[in-house]
């Protein structure tokens, strides 16, 4: 299959992005690069074009799907310099409408990917990353390790199919902006 014209080198790193978490999620990390290949609608040679090797396809997914979280948080981080302002984007970032559906499929995604080497010291690089940032944002260590604990909870539930109903996601959001806005 050719290239498809008008279609860039990071259009088609997308396009194979996209497929491989769909087809991560749906069969895990023993996917192949021919699966991602026909999800994408390339050949397995374009999909080795621009990552050598499965590893090395699994490790850029990851990297992506954090970046993309990431990304979300800081859009929603609100004006000034107030503490809790990052913990506040954090908690916006997972339980508006129905993110926490997003945090269980990353949640999941991740976890699939673990077997792939190079995926668990990413992740944990991520993790370390989010820690020094919310231990900088101006809270406690207890608020900041409830926060991110019942975001995690939340959405391992979601991606078992037992999201919480949408009252209850309005009731722990409430609760954990309580945490994140400390009083003056």
């Amino acid at each position: 299959m050719g290239r498809t014209t008008g279609r860039g080198p990071d259009d088609t790193k997308q396009l194979i992005l996209d497929a491989a978490k769909a087809v991560v999620i749906s069969h895990g990390a023993k996917a192949t690069l021919d699966d991602v290949a026909a999800a994408a609608g390339l050949s397995r040679g374009a999909v080795i074009y621009h990552y050598s090797s499965k590893n090395a396809l699994w490790t850029a997914l990851a990297e992506h799907v954090l970046f993309q979280f990431r990304t979300l948080v800081h859009d929603r981080l609100e004006e000034g310099d107030t503490p809790g302002r990052l913990a506040r984007a954090f908690i916006a970032a997972s339980l508006d409408g129905d993110l926490i559906e997003e945090v269980g499929e990353r949640l999941f995604l991740l976890a699939s990917l673990a077997i792939a080497p190079g995926v668990k010291e990413i992740v944990a690089a991520d993790n370390t990353a989010w820690k020094t940032a919310l231990a900088n944002d101006g809270l406690h260590v207890g608020a900041q390790a409830v926060i991110s604990s019942s975001v995690d909870g939340a959405g391992l539930a979601a991606g078992w199919g037992l999201a919480p109903s949408k009252k209850e996601l309005r009731a722990l959001r409430g609760e954990l902006e309580r945490l994140a806005t400390p009083e003056p």
